[in-house]
């Protein structure tokens, strides 16, 4: 692993892959800002943090390829932009799928697709530098060992397998986010996360018809894949914070997130595949970020989860915390309101219940940027 040249972060997004459209950014602005500031406070000043971007809802082995060709294409310049200007030591954050993309480099093969289904070659190939020089690795409400979610109505419903169960479920979610506040920001995000009107058709038949990821994402596919060892250069360099949401009661306010955590639930009692032996206690306290110490949960169980990802599934590495909040709360899209006039500024895109806000987005901020710091500085 090359460890003199500058560093760079990346931020890397989940299932629907993009980065920003028009002036909606799949990571909230202040989690790029944020991090850059925690690495600034802790001495590692000038490093770029960087939002990519990969194919939504592609196979893994697809999105891999596209990851690296990202980071390739940014230390790269142009004729007209200079970029990084050259190779870049990597640290790399990813969310959802996206932690998975990145942890999938640390194997040592690519990924290929086989037989209808992603494994490894032997060797990179050509990107072969560029993964040598990933220096670290954080994860955030990762699956990588697959998550029930997959095996729910609605992502049946999008691989092709269509059922009365996923369209009334479907229906009733879109009526209850059509009933609560603020529906144009969330229409707003929905529309960065479809690509453009050209592409759009093609996007549909893929997303209905061909959804490789959905079926990628899968225990029983997943499980064998992220058990492979990672590379001995990358022992304690790969941290991983799990998400975990208050187990919703079925009068819960936000209709969307109850369903989507059963169908979570009940895909992970469904699945054939056990959890990996759990490698740190989920339910200590010293895991959980410092203003969430005291709040009271039950045991996590084998089928807990986000609201998309079951929370067992999620630890790879060193795991570095446990936060309770919803799947997309770490993104810094939580609830958000004036203390001035208590007037709404973020509605959210999810309903936990798990009263996530600004003091548990700036600590779990401060859990990914320290942890990158000191490899940092260590190299």
């Amino acid at each position: 692993m090359t460890t003199s040249l500058p560093p760079a972060v990346a931020l890397v997004p989940g299932f629907f892959g993009f980065e920003h459209r028009g002036s909606s950014t799949y990571f909230a602005d202040r989690f790029v800002a944020g991090l850059r500031g925690v690495l600034e406070a802790r001495g590692v000043v000038g490093v770029p943090v960087l939002s990519v971007s990969t194919v939504g809802i592609g196979s893994l082995s697809h999105r891999q390829t596209d990851l690296l060709t990202e980071l390739r294409a940014l230390e790269t310049p142009t004729a007209r932009e200079r970029r990084l200007g050259g190779p870049r030591s990597w640290h790399l954050v990813g969310h959802s799928s996206g932690g998975v993309d990145a942890a999938m480099l640390l194997r040592e093969g690519a990924l290929i697709q086989s037989e209808g289904m992603s494994s490894f070659a032997n060797g990179w190939g050509p990107w072969a530098d560029l993964v040598e020089r990933i220096a670290s690795v954080t994860t955030i409400a990762a699956p990588h060992f697959g998550t029930g979610f997959a095996d729910s109505p609605l992502a049946r419903f999008a691989s092709g397998n269509w059922s009365l169960d996923a369209l009334r479920d479907m229906a009733m979610g879109t009526l209850d986010t059509a009933r609560r506040g603020d529906l144009s920001s969330r229409l707003a995000f929905a529309r960065s996360a479809s690509p453009t009107f050209e592409r759009l058709p093609m996007f549909l038949v893929r997303m209905m018809f061909r959804n490789e990821l959905a079926k990628d994402l899968r225990p029983e596919l997943l499980s064998p894949l992220s058990a492979r060892p990672l590379r001995p250069s990358m022992q304690g360099r790969v941290f991983s914070i799990a998400t975990v949401a208050p187990r919703p009661p079925p009068d819960h306010s936000d209709k969307l997130f109850r369903d989507m955590w059963r169908w979570t639930h009940e895909g992970a009692l469904r699945s054939s595949s056990p959890p990996p032996p759990r490698t740190a206690d989920l339910d200590a306290a010293t895991l959980r970020l410092p203003s969430q110490k005291a709040i009271p949960l039950p045991p996590i169980d084998a089928a807990d989860n986000d609201g998309v990802v079951t929370t067992c599934r999620q630890m790879l590495g060193e795991i570095i915390g446990l936060v309770i909040g919803d799947h997309v709360d770490v993104l810094g899209r939580y609830r958000r309101s004036s203390l001035v006039d208590e007037k709404l500024i973020d509605p959210g895109l999810l309903t936990s219940g798990a009263d996530f806000g600004d003091d548990q987005f700036f600590e779990l901020l401060l859990r990914v940027g320290d942890r990158i710091a000191r490899v940092v500085t260590s190299s």
